[in-house]
């Protein structure tokens, strides 16, 4: 993807001008109030980008002292051939078997399912079933600080800030910054309860690969607009907000999810077979 250079008026010249907002420390905040505000600046400053977020329990770096922002199945130092194959291969046995079901219950959407790759992707990776070439995102600021301090036990939690081409469809392709942006709210069908409390988005590269010469292009460090570390405190609301409550985040009457975990369990189960299979052989 396009490596942008963000318009941060909390970085000092040096900071800005080298792009190091991944490199740095997360600016501390105290009150979702205080967020807004820094954000609001961060809008007006980078007009070229629509902002997204993202909510993480701490601010995940790698082995030079990076923020890192991996899709899923790119997640982890150093990835052998063999890992990332791996990898890609169960993303299509879901992929596949998550077709399959779409279609056994005549589900609305399911030629999306089985023709567009980022719309399976999508619902995949938004309900946990596998890894995946897309990042979950948000354009709930509300929805990110919740994330954040959903089930933290540190003092605080990390909102980070992207900026992203403007969307124009369900699903945005922008081949100049090698971008796809997936609506989730636009290709899960209704019984897909999550990704609507969640206001829940996702991104990826467009050429989707397993070999590539440079593992950090696929990085959404190359998009970070900044980082908060935002109080993991009810204080931090302050009066008049709150967090989103959990039971809304992950609604327990969501049918997505319940086939979701068949598709999990099924190819998990048909690949322990095909591994048994394997060494009987052997």
């Amino acid at each position: 993807m396009r490596e942008i250079t963000p318009v941060n008026p909390l970085l000092s010249e040096q900071h800005a001008e080298h792009n190091v907002v991944r490199k740095g420390a997360p600016i501390p905040v105290d009150s979702y109030v205080a967020l807004v505000k820094q954000v609001a600046s961060l809008a007006y400053l980078n007009k070229d980008s629509l902002l997204f977020y993202r909510g993480q329990d701490k601010d995940y770096r790698n082995k030079a002292g990076t923020s890192t922002y991996y899709p899923s199945i790119y997640r982890k130092d150093v990835l052998t051939a063999r890992e990332i194959r791996d990898r890609f291969e169960t993303l299509e046995a879901c992929s596949r078997k998550l077709a399959e079901k779409f279609a056994e219950r005549q589900m609305e959407g399911k030629s999306d399912v089985r023709r567009k790759a980022q719309v399976a992707w999508g619902i995949l990776q938004h309900y946990g079933v596998c890894e995946t070439p897309l990042l979950d995102l948000t354009q709930s600021l509300r929805a990110a600080c919740t994330f954040a301090q959903l089930d933290n036990p540190e003092e605080r939690g990390i909102v980070a800030v992207f900026g992203l081409p403007y969307i124009t469809n369900r699903i945005t392709f922008n081949s100049e910054h090698d971008l796809v942006i997936v609506r989730l709210l636009s290709i899960c069908p209704p019984l897909a309860v999550r990704p609507y409390f969640q206001d829940g988005y996702q991104a990826g590269t467009m050429d989707v690969t397993q070999e590539y010469s440079n593992k950090s292009e696929l990085d959404f460090n190359n998009r970070l607009l900044g980082k908060f570390a935002i109080l993991n405190d009810k204080r931090f609301w302050g009066e008049g907000f709150s967090g989103i409550p959990k039971k809304l985040l992950f609604p327990e009457e969501d049918q997505m999810s319940a086939l979701c975990d068949e598709v999990r369990r099924e190819v998990t189960w048909e690949k322990k077979s095909v591994f048994m299979q394997d060494a009987d052989a052997a």
